[in-house]
C-alpha cells in the first residue's frame, strides 16, 4: 500500500510539473525527488528556499509547488506573494510580513527576492516564518545562496536550481520544446526542427558562455527560426549552414570551436574499447578514415530520426537511406539531366550506368515513379 501512495504521488508530481509547462528530464526528476521530500512529506510546514539564476525557472517552480499544495496536500488558499525587495527599502518588515503570512492562510506564500533583505531583515523573517501561526506554504525565492560559514539565518530547507549550461541533457530538450512552441504560434508545421548538428551547435553555445537562462535559450531558438523564415519558406529541418551566421555574429562561434567540439563528441560517443576497435576494423576493412565512418553513422541516425509516416522497421529504413543516398549522389555529380548524370562517371560507355539505369535512378531520386 505504502509503495503504491508513492507511485501515486509521483504522478501527481508529474501531473503538476507537466501543468506548469517545466520541460527537462533532468530538471524533472530532480524536482520530484525535492517536492517530494520538501514539500509533500512535510506536509507544507517547512518553509522552502528556491535559489537560482535569474532564468532558472525559480517561478515555474514555485507554480509547481502551490499546484502540488493545493492537489496532493488539499490546501485551498491563494497563492499570494510579498516583495522582500521593496520592504527592504524602508517599509516596516515585521507587521508588513505578519500581515502577507495572515492572508496567505491556506494557502501560498511567496517571499520574492529573499535575498533583498539585509542579515537583521532576514532574522526578522525567518523568525516569522517558523513561528507562524497561519497555515500556509512559504517559499522564499533568491538567486544566490548564503554562504556556507554564514551566521545569518537560513530556511528549514531548500531547491536549488542549476544554471543552464550545467543541464546537457535538458538543453537538446529545450531546443526541441521552444522551437515546436514557436512553429505552434506560425501556425507552420511543414518543418521538423533543427538537425542534430544545429542542436549541437546552439548546445555549445550554451556551454561556453556559461548561459544560466532558459528565458534566453528561448530567445536564440525563436532569433533563428525567424531569421530563417525572413530569407523564405521553413526547409524541412534548420541545418548547421544555417544556424552558424546567427551563432557566429553574436557569440563569436567560429568554424574551429565547431570542429574541435565535433571530434570530442565522437570520441565520447565512441569510447570505449570494443567500440573503438570496432570502428577502427570497419574503417580499415571498408578503406576510409575512422572519422568519415562515424560521422556517416551519425547522418544516418538523422535520416532514421526524419521516419514519423511509418514504423521504423528494417525494410523502411533501408528504403529511406537508400533514397537520402541516391539523392546525395545526384547533387555531388551537379547533373541537371540524366545525360550529366551518365557523363559524370567517365567516357567510356562501360563505365556509365545504361541509359534505363539512369532513368530508374533519376524517377528515384525525383519521386517520379510513385
Amino acid at each position: 500500500m505504502l509503495s503504491q501512495a508513492t507511485h501515486d504521488i509521483d504522478d501527481r508530481l508529474v501531473q503538476a510539473l507537466d501543468r506548469v509547462g517545466i520541460v527537462g528530464t533532468q530538471l524533472r526528476e530532480r524536482l520530484v525527488k525535492d517536492l517530494k521530500a520538501k514539500i509533500v512529506l512535510r506536509s507544507g510546514r517547512d518553509a522552502v528556499e528556491v535559489i537560482g539564476a535569474s532564468g532558472t525557472g525559480k517561478h515555474k517552480v514555485v507554480e509547481a509547488a502551490h499546484a502540488i499544495a493545493c492537489d496532493v496536500l488539499g490546501r485551498s488558499g491563494p497563492l499570494s506573494s510579498f516583495d522582500c525587495g521593496v520592504t527592504a527599502q524602508g517599509l516596516p518588515l515585521h507587521d508588513a510580513l505578519t500581515h502577507a503570512i495572515e492572508r496567505a492562510q491556506g494557502g501560498t506564500l511567496v517571499l520574492d527576492r529573499f535575498g533583498a533583505l539585509d542579515g537583521d531583515g532576514r532574522t526578522v523573517a525567518t523568525r516569522l516564518i517558523r513561528d507562524r501561526g497561519a497555515d500556509a506554504l512559504i517559499l522564499a525565492v533568491s538567486q544566490k545562496d548564503l554562504a556556507p560559514d554564514s551566521a545569518e539565518p537560513r530556511t528549514a530547507t531548500s531547491i536549488r536550481l542549476k544554471p543552464l549550461h550545467e543541464r546537457e541533457q535538458d538543453v537538446w530538450e529545450l531546443i526541441d520544446h521552444f522551437f515546436s512552441a514557436s512553429v505552434e504560434d506560425l501556425g507552420s508545421d511543414g518543418c521538423l526542427g533543427f538537425s542534430r548538428q544545429a542542436k549541437g551547435d546552439i548546445a555549445q553555445v550554451v556551454q561556453e558562455t556559461s548561459l544560466t537562462s532558459v528565458r534566453r535559450l528561448r530567445d536564440i531558438v525563436r532569433d533563428l527560426l525567424f531569421e530563417t523564415l525572413a530569407d523564405g519558406p521553413l526547409p524541412l529541418k534548420l541545418t548547421s549552414e544555417q544556424v552558424r551566421p546567427y551563432l557566429e555574429r553574436n557569440f563569436g562561434q567560429t568554424a574551429e570551436d565547431r570542429a574541435e567540439r565535433d571530434a570530442a563528441l565522437i570520441e565520447s560517443q565512441f569510447e570505449s574499447v570494443s567500440q573503438r576497435s570496432l570502428i577502427e576494423l570497419l574503417a580499415q576493412t571498408h578503406a576510409v578514415s575512422e572519422d568519415l565512418l562515424v560521422r556517416q553513422a551519425q547522418i544516418l541516425a538523422e535520416v532514421v530520426g526524419t521516419i514519423d509516416d511509418v514504423p521504423p522497421s528494417y525494410r523502411n529504413i533501408m528504403t529511406k537511406v537508400d533514397d537520402v543516398q541516391r539523392a546525395a549522389l545526384w547533387l555531388m555529380t551537379d547533373a541537371t539531366t540524366q545525360a550529366d548524370f551518365r557523363r559524370y562517371f567517365g567516357d567510356e560507355g562501360f563505365m556509365r550506368p545504361t541509359k534505363s539505369v539512369a532513368w530508374a535512378f533519376y524517377n528515384r531520386v525525383f519521386k517520379r515513379d510513385t
